[in-house]
């Protein structure tokens, strides 16, 4: 009796292989969407546990649904920031007690981040001297915060400090309405990464 069990280096050789192109594609396609796929993680990871499953599907997303959910989150944190700053700034309606009551740690948070980047720049009269000497002297002096400090001069008209004062509140804001930005930013994805799709397609037929 022959035995019914085929060689193993016959097995080898009938084995279905894919070309070598697709090899690469998919090696592209992996290495192209780790960091994408991390990066969401980082983001979704800020979201309250109860919220988390919405974003669930994101890691198994096809790739367009993934660059269109960090295009939405960046224009959700850039947009807000701009037209809440423009509200503060061209009108009498600045919430700096209620912020900095609820949400005290963003907006100082703010202060210290837009005033070491505004100090960097030379924007709006602030110079390398303003990057960071305010809080090491409120630490020395042990009483009032630099962040308090900041919002007194804002206070007292100095014009600097009045933009200072209402970037880091309109970041402060941004900051607090990061879960809705998050679950606007997974829900309207679907949509816009066919926006997105058609748009490169459009390109490409140009081209």
């Amino acid at each position: 009796m022959f035995s019914r069990r085929l060689p193993l280096h016959w097995l080898a050789k009938t084995r279905p292989r894919l070309p070598l192109r697709q090899v690469r594609r998919a090696a592209r396609l992996q290495s192209s969407q780790s960091p994408q796929a991390s990066r969401v993680d980082r983001i979704t990871s800020k979201l309250p546990k109860r919220l988390q499953k919405y974003t669930a599907g994101l890691r198994n997303a096809p790739v367009s649904h993934i660059v269109s959910f960090l295009i939405l989150h960046e224009l959700t944190a850039i947009l807000p920031l701009v037209a809440l700053f423009a509200l503060f700034h061209y009108t009498t309606y600045v919430p700096i007690s209620y912020m900095t009551e609820h949400f005290g740690e963003y907006v100082q948070g703010g202060i210290a981040r837009f005033e070491r980047y505004f100090s960097r720049k030379g924007w709006f009269g602030f110079g390398q001297e303003d990057s960071g000497a305010g809080t090491e002297k409120s630490e020395q002096a042990g009483s009032k915060s630099h962040a308090e400090e900041v919002v007194d001069k804002w206070r007292s008209g100095d014009r600097k400090y009045e933009i200072l004062t209402e970037v880091a509140l309109a970041y402060a804001v941004t900051k607090a309405l990061l879960p809705l930005r998050i679950i606007f930013s997974v829900s309207a994805t679907p949509w816009f990464a066919r926006i997105l799709i058609r748009a490169r397609k459009m390109v490409t037929r140009k081209s």
